[in-house]
């Protein structure tokens, strides 16, 4: 009876033990491959255990933006993604990416998630470290317009109450 169970035991580390011993290169390709065939799941799992196992790889920061580029595009997770991009930000801050990965998340949380505070809190970080980064201007607005209706920043919008007014007083909106 010991055998079996210390055969399945041993057998157990063998298949572990050869997963952790994949380089970052064999995890990246494995990543992208999952990721291509529309395995996010397993795509994310790669680039995770490239991250985990590899952080000053090359790959590594690119792994990590396309995990929280999966969570918010292919798994519609907006949390996670938005956690995502926050930590890329934290793990990678000399990355090309640190600044639009910041930008996101703070654009996650106003317009997916509607936590105004903490996408405040996020503009205003991403505008203090990154001043002349290209989405700057683009997260001044976002400042500018949190918590607003996208469609009261319409040109030419008319409210409901103007509506309403304007047919009691008889005229006709256009």
């Amino acid at each position: 009876m010991k055998r079996p169970i210390a055969a399945v035991f041993i057998l157990s580390l063998l298949v572990f033990s050869s997963c952790s011993r994949k380089s970052a290169v064999e995890l990246y390709g494995e990543a992208q491959a999952q990721e291509s065939q529309k395995n996010f799941a397993l795509a994310v799992e790669r680039y995770g255990e490239l991250v985990a196992r590899f952080p000053t790889d090359a790959r590594a920061d690119s792994s990590q933006f396309r995990v929280a580029m999966i969570y918010q595009n292919e798994l519609h997770d907006t949390r996670k993604a938005v956690h995502t991009y926050q930590r890329f930000h934290e793990l990678f801050p000399q990355s090309g990416r640190a600044g639009t990965a910041l930008f996101l998340s703070a654009f996650l949380y106003n317009n997916e998630l509607h936590n105004f505070d903490s996408a405040r809190t996020a503009y205003e970080l991403f505008l203090q470290q990154y001043p002349n980064h290209q989405l700057a201007a683009s997260a001044r607005y976002e400042l500018s317009n949190i918590g607003k209706d996208p469609s009261e920043l319409m040109p030419g919008h008319v409210t409901s109450t103007e509506q309403s007014s304007d047919k009691k007083s008889g005229e006709v909106s256009k």
